[in-house]
């Protein structure tokens, strides 16, 4: 190579490698990056409902291209986490008490079905998931009653894996593939009710009856309880106010 064509490659006669493109690898995993983080924040409320979410502000949020931000805004448009609207922009998802009874009634109706389905179809293994993960979910739910700010990450990631449990053994993937984005969309409203359940309701001793139930093989009875748990959530906004 002539000393030439060297110092046009290193030194801009061309154009340099800083200004390459980014591998596409790389760029799906800024996205999927960037989409992961931006999520949290929505969902754990970092980023209010509601909210103006800027490309400019989120470049500098969390240290990526504009690009980069839209894809992953619009990933999350798919999720329904974040609204787009011409002119306006991207913004968060509002909350209101029509949307969250919307989607309790939702996965009512799929995860009751996904459980009934569970408890004919699942064999020792299934048991030993039920019970293993209502076992992780005992040892934090008394702390978090204490403490529901600062444990409610603990919390929850325990209280999905038992959930996931009690539906593990449905045969239908779409349903349980259904049922992970609805757990999601609804965790944001978990939070919200997180530091207001009244004295009179004991989440733990729900749990605790789902698992007995299911492990009776009392079908009936499980998503009866199933139903309950759900809809007790809604009582509590109602109750507090917390939403319109």
């Amino acid at each position: 190579m002539s000393t030439r064509t060297s110092n046009r490659l290193t030194m801009g006669g061309d154009k340099s490698f800083a200004d390459a493109p980014v591998p596409r690898a790389n760029a799906r995993s800024l996205i999927e990056s960037a989409c992961q983080r931006l999520r949290a924040d929505i969902v754990e409320g970092q980023l209010a409902a509601g909210a103006r979410l800027g490309i400019e502000d989120l470049k500098s949020r969390y240290g990526v291209s504009g690009g980069t931000v839209r894809e992953a805004l619009s990933l999350l448009v798919a999720e329904g986490l974040v609204q787009t609207q011409a002119q306006r922009g991207f913004h968060v998802t509002p909350m209101s008490l029509g949307d969250m009874r919307d989607l309790a009634t939702t996965r009512i109706a799929l995860e009751c079905e996904a459980l009934r389905q569970s408890i004919l179809n699942g064999d020792a293994e299934w048991e030993t998931r039920v019970v293993s993960s209502f076992h992780r979910l005992s040892l934090i739910e008394e702390r978090t009653m204490r403490d529901p700010v600062h444990l409610f990450n603990e919390w929850e990631r325990d209280n999905r894996d038992f959930h996931e449990a009690l539906i593990s053994a449905c045969p239908s993937c779409w349903t349980r593939r259904f049922l992970s984005i609805l757990y999601l969309q609804m965790e944001r409203y978990r939070r919200l009710t997180s530091v207001h359940n009244p004295p009179a309701r004991n989440v733990h001793e729900e749990h605790q009856a789902l698992r007995d139930s299911a492990l009776a093989r009392d079908a009936e009875r499980c998503t009866a309880l199933l139903r309950a748990h759900i809809e007790s959530s809604i009582s509590v906004v109602q109750q507090f106010g917390l939403l319109r």
